[in-house]
């Protein structure tokens, strides 16, 4: 199980989305993030995977943690994934070898068909205000979602 990082930089009531050009996930819209490395927070993460993937920079303290998300492919647990939403930054965001160049979507109108069948679920509840701690379970080859779940995250993980 590989422990990583998702973040969305919010514009009000709008979002940056970018499609993923190679690795996990390529073809799909998603925000920034990956694998933590060693020695790494999970915050630390967050901004270096947002540099490397999008060439902007973030201050650590304007995170904000709105979910962790247990992934499961059949019934192998994939990733454990820790979701933050950012409302500034600092450079001109950019198309990088990793991500496209970012389009922004109203949250009322994300193209959810381009993205993960569990995002569909779980990105309205945290652009609506809730910080959720849930479970997505897909078929084996991560097309097809199974079973998503989710509860109130705990207080003790939002720090």
């Amino acid at each position: 199980m590989k422990v990583t990082t998702i973040l969305f930089l919010t514009h009000g009531n709008e979002v940056y989305l970018s499609e993923k050009k190679k690795g996990f996930g390529t073809g799909y819209l998603n925000g920034y993030g990956g694998r933590i490395a060693e020695g790494e927070s999970i915050e630390e993460t967050a901004v270096r995977e947002l540099n490397e993937e999008a060439g902007v920079t973030a201050n650590l303290q304007k995170l904000e943690k709105v979910a962790v998300i247990d992934f499961f492919e059949d019934k192998e647990h994939i990733f454990e994934c820790h979701v933050f939403l950012l409302p500034e930054w600092q450079g001109q965001l950019k198309e990088t070898e990793e991500m496209a160049h970012p389009q922004l979507y109203p949250l009322a109108n994300l193209p959810y068909e381009r993205m993960w069948k569990s995002d569909r679920v779980w990105l309205p509840l945290i652009f609506a205000g809730k910080k959720i701690q849930a479970k997505a379970y897909y078929q084996k080859g991560m097309d097809e979602m199974k079973h998503f779940e989710y509860k109130a995250l705990r207080l003790d993980i939002l720090k």
